[in-house]
């Protein structure tokens, strides 16, 4: 993962304005529209050659949602689900979106296979399951949950996303069958690991 470094009050600010855009209306069925979305942009190559799921991307900070978009992984509108939300910025400025932070797994373990770029990752964005804020998953925490009993999220499972890593270890702490290392950072996202929410979609 390629590190950026920037003013934390400077992100701090553009991911509070983002935030705020996020009360968004809910899209239809992305099985109803033909996936190429309003906010595509044509003029990029990528796009437009590579992936109908790829927009243009600002790559520094995270990107607006909009009804058009839909999930690189799984193909549902991804404003559907706005409590669950997260983006990815390649470093060539193709950038992808997601319904849930699993889907987001599925494809930082496998980018080409879902039609992504080959370019190095410049930065990703998820929505905290605590506060709703959409933050930069580099500096998140996500719990790696395997109960189900305890998932209120679009594809039946998915980790929790953490701002502090100190409310992830809370959320640990309240569960028997959680431990400590069941809290990761991004970097640490893997194929194995990815496997646990999205198996089916994964070659």
């Amino acid at each position: 993962m390629v590190q950026r470094d920037r003013c934390v009050g400077s992100r701090r600010h553009v991911l509070t304005a983002v935030g705020t855009s996020l009360a968004v209306g809910l899209a239809g069925c992305a099985g109803d529209d033909d996936g190429t979305g309003d906010d595509t942009d044509a003029g990029n190559e990528n796009t437009a050659s590579t992936s109908e799921f790829l927009v243009d991307h600002p790559v520094d900070e995270p990107k607006e949602f909009a009804d058009a978009h839909m999930c690189a992984v799984c193909s549902m509108g991804v404003t559907n689900y706005a409590d669950r939300m997260a983006q990815l910025a390649h470093e060539d400025g193709d950038g992808v979106m997601f319904c849930s932070p699993g889907c987001l797994f599925a494809y930082v373990a496998e980018p080409v296979h879902f039609g992504g770029s080959d370019a190095e990752v410049a930065g990703a964005w998820a929505i905290t399951f605590d506060t709703g804020e959409l933050v930069d998953a580099d500096e998140a925490s996500f719990v790696i949950d395997r109960d189900e009993n305890r998932a209120d999220a679009p594809m039946q499972l998915d980790p929790h996303v953490y701002e502090v890593e100190a409310d992830a270890l809370a959320f640990v702490d309240e569960h028997d069958d959680l431990e400590e290392g069941d809290v990761i950072d991004f970097s640490e996202v893997d194929g194995d690991i990815a496997r646990i929410y999205r198996l089916e979609r994964l070659p």
